[in-house]
Parts: C-alpha cells; structure tokens; sequence
C-alpha cells in the first residue's frame, strides 16, 4: 500500500491527488477540507473528468451559505438577490456574510446550502446509471438516524411524517421506497441533479442534516420577479422541506462530520469494500488532509491546496464570474402587465408605479434584446422609441441601477426625463426590484 501522511508542500500534495486521479482505481472516497462553494464544485468537476472512466467516486462536502442555481436556469427569476446581498450569520460570527449566488454545471433546480446541509457527489460508468441507485444509498445512511427517510416518485429523498403504521402493513425494512410510517404530508430532506458526458455518470445533491435556515430558505428561493417573468430553461420544483434531525423520533443526532461517515459506512458496505483500507482521516474525519490509496481504493481530505491546480483554479475563477452566473441565462420576458408572450394575470403592482406605465423587457443571454416601454397612452410610440434606445443591448450584469442609464444623453432625451422624471425613477425602481439591484432612488 502507497500511503501519503499529511503532505506539506502543496505540490506534494496536488500531484498525490492528479495521480491518484489518472490511475485506474476502482474507488474513490474523499471528504471535503473546505466550505468555499467554487472550490468544492471545481474539485467536484475535475473527479468527473479526470478519474477513470470504470471507477466509481465518493465525494462529501458541507459549503457555507450559498445558493446554487442548475445549469439552464434564470437567477432573476430563481433567486431574491436582495435577500442574499443582506446575507445570512454563520456559526460563530455576529455578522453576516453575503450569500453567494452561483450556476452549477449540471441540470436539475436552485438549492440553498449552508453549513447544516450535507452535500453528495457520486461519479460513476454511466453504463450503470440509475437515477435511484445512489438516493437508496443516502436512504440507508439516514436510515441510521431517522426510520421515516425513503425516496419518493421524483428521484427525492423525503422523510414520512404520518403515524406509524400497523404492524401487518409495514414494508420490509430494507424496502428504501416505503416506510412503515404513514406518506401524508411528506417533507423533502435531499434533492438530487445528474449529468451524464463521455461515458460518465455524476449524481449529486443535498441533504438537509440541521440547517439553522430552514425557514427562510425558501424565501433565498422565492424572486419577486416571479409573477412578472416568463423564462425558457427549467425552473424549480418548489417542496415542503424538512431537516433530518428535526423529527420526533431523533432524540439525539449526529453532527455534519459524524453524519458524513454513516455515508461513508453506506457507500462501502453497498460496494463491499473493508473500511480499513480507508485513509485514517476519512475513517476518524480528522482535517489532517491525508491521503492513501492501493490498487483498488485511493481516499483521504481534499482542502484548499488544490486550489494550485491550474484546472481547477480556472475552474474556481469561471465558477465565480458574472459572465456564467448571467450570460448563460435562456431567453426570457419581463413584463409589468399580460402580454402574448405571457397571458398570466398579474398581482397588484406596488402603489408608485405609474398607472398608465406599460413595461416589457425581453432578453438573451443576460442581454436586453427588445423593449416596449411607455407612461403615458397618449404617447406610447415615442416613449417607448425612446426607452428602446436607452436600454437595449445592455448587458443585465453590468447595470448597477436602471436609473444610471439615463446619464449622459442626448438633449432631446434629456428634455423627456427632465418632462417625466418622477415616473421614470419609479420605472426604474421597479426595474431594479424585479432584477435585484440596489435602487438609487428608494420609493415609498
């Protein structure tokens, strides 16, 4: 057996890691030595391309406050961003820290993560793909902790919260599809996302352990832009939530650490593995930062050295730019009022918005591609004429507040906003609200 204690030189241990990575190993279990959001999706990332195409991974990580967004979905519409900008407390501190907004690589809905939320990744030979394969495994880890875990018809993990059942109508207690509780009123504990590429199969999700925000998550989830935005891509499936430990029968349970070694003890009794072969620090979940393999298994903690990694620096780097936060997002329509593209009816609008304004803003990839913009019926062609020429072809991200895109024109429009000032700030402001960015001017 080849076996690496605590490399110091991040060299060292960057090339341990890329070799262990190249080699043809069956199995690979490793726990995350980081909470950074980019960094975990990055080490994520390089495992499914890199590992060998017959090998299967394990990779556990707990990220601090964050929202993650799937790969064809619209942040304006998924997110309240300035929610997130107010940010969320984080153990230990007595601030807040913003919480981040990212897009994944992979399919499915927005998550939330913070330090209660365990997450799992499993790459494996998608020859093998099976949507329930690995959400059984994480049944039988929660299993150990809380009997109501089971997974439903959509590929989710809930927890049961119905009365327990008579004995003659319980399931067999291996069956991972049914427990012998009572389905009505089920909450979601563990939502799952998939992406299949050159012959390779990556399943990954959450697990809500213990998280302190479980009742505003949805709230990070809910954009105020909702009612008002028609989008292309996917949106959310939105569930009633649960935390694990927070149920009736968990009279004491694990912390994310110990919870991340019952997954571990699930993923190798599934697989027939010895758990002696495993690094010390995944046995213990020390973050001593070891790493071990032999011919069959390499495991151990993977932390922020990795980061020197030129793959999976830029990966981090790309991970966290605007430019794949925003100008991956699908077409889509925003409009004050029911249109062709959006015959929904609309709630009330907010008390200052002008009553005769009419707002329609259509945009790809992040870029504002047509509008139709009025405040008056009287003149709507040439309001929205000049409304078209003030905001088109303007990229989302880069606008700091509607407001500003009104500096430095010409005098003709000039003499429009000077005419209609009040009622373009208020256009503006709702603008700002609806695509999360901080007003200049607040209103009442």
């Amino acid at each position: 057996m080849s076996f690496v204690q605590n490399p110091k030189n991040v060299l060292h241990y960057a090339k341990v890691f890329t070799e262990f990575a190249s080699q043809p190993l069956q199995y690979h279990i490793y726990l995350s030595g980081t909470h950074q959001v980019a960094l975990n999706l990055s080490i994520e990332q390089y495992l499914f391309q890199k590992t060998h195409p017959d090998s299967t991974v394990l990779f556990l990580y707990v990220n601090d406050p964050c929202v993650v967004i799937g790969r064809n979905q619209n942040p304006w519409l998924e997110v309240n961003h300035a929610l997130a900008r107010r940010g969320v407390a984080t153990a230990g501190s007595h601030s807040k820290d913003e919480v981040k907004v990212i897009r994944r690589r992979s399919g499915g809905g927005t998550v939330f993560h913070d330090r209660g939320n365990v997450n799992f990744s499993v790459i494996y030979p998608q020859k093998s793909f099976h949507r329930d394969k690995y959400a059984e495994m994480m049944v039988r880890a929660i299993r150990k902790t809380n009997p109501r875990a089971r997974v439903n018809e959509r590929h989710d993990i809930v927890l049961d919260r119905g009365p327990l059942l008579e004995r003659q109508n319980r399931p067999d207690p291996n069956n991972t599809h049914r427990t012998s509780f009572a389905s009505s009123e089920s909450r979601k504990v563990s939502g799952s996302a998939y992406k299949l590429a050159r012959g390779r199969a990556l399943h990954h999700g959450t697990c809500l352990l213990s998280s302190p925000n479980l009742l505003s998550i949805s709230e990070y989830l809910r954009s105020p832009a909702a009612a008002f935005m028609k989008a292309r891509g996917v949106e959310s499936v939105r569930s009633p939530i649960a935390n694990i430990l927070d149920q009736p029968e968990v009279k004491s349970g694990p912390d994310t650490s110990a919870f991340q070694h019952q997954i571990v003890e699930a993923f190798v009794q599934m697989h027939g593995l010895n758990v002696h072969e495993l690094s010390p620090s995944v046995r213990s979940r020390s973050d001593s930062g070891t790493l071990e393999g032999n011919k069959q298994i390499a495991s151990g903690i993977l932390d922020e050295r990795l980061a020197e990694l030129d793959e999976i620096h830029r990966e981090v780097k790309e991970i966290q730019s605007p430019k794949l936060l925003y100008e991956q997002t699908p077409q889509f329509t925003l409009s004050s009022h029911a249109c062709d593209e959006d015959i929904r009816s609309r709630p009330p609008l907010p008390s200052w918005f002008p009553p005769s304004a009419r707002v329609y803003l259509k945009a790809k990839q992040g870029v504002i591609i047509e509008t139709r913009i009025s405040l008056t019926e009287d003149a709507r062609s040439a309001e929205e004429a000049t409304f078209a020429g003030i905001f088109e072809k303007k990229r989302i991200m880069e606008v700091e507040n509607f407001w500003d895109l009104f500096e430095n024109l010409s005098e003709r429009d000039q003499s429009f906003v000077v005419n209609m000032e009040q009622e373009i700030r208020h256009i503006c402001a709702w603008l700002d609200l609806m695509l999360g960015k901080i007003t200049k001017y607040p209103v009442p």
